[in-house]
């Protein structure tokens, strides 16, 4: 595992048990989305059979996110997958990360 991956992974792991906002930035739309999370899993691309699935952090709990009307509305699985492919850590503190993929820029912080 990716050093970046693992340090992440290891900060996540670190906010078990708060709720988390993620903010995802990919191309001209802006996610938001209040996790509380309970635990941090890996998926390697090696372990899954299914081509179209990246290597990726699995964080499970619960979440809601804001929709067009800016109402909370409860994500329809009880994971959020952050895709790991190029991740590069530009942020990393206590209260705190910022990262980016190939696919998006977050933002995830302790609410």
């Amino acid at each position: 595992m990716d050093q970046s991956v693992l340090k992440l992974m290891d900060w996540l792991t670190a906010q078990a048990g708060e709720t988390l906002v993620i903010k995802k930035q990919e191309m001209s739309d802006l996610d938001t989305v209040h996790f509380n999370l309970e635990n941090v899993d890996y998926r390697n691309t090696e372990d899954v059979i299914d081509e179209y699935l990246d290597s990726a952090l699995i964080l499970r709990g619960t979440g809601n996110t804001l929709n067009r009307d800016g109402e909370l509305v409860p994500l329809p699985q009880q994971n959020y997958e952050i895709a790991v492919s190029g991740l590069l850590l530009e942020k990393v503190d206590d209260g705190q990360v910022e990262l980016r993929t190939e696919r998006a820029k977050y933002s995830i912080t302790k609410a």
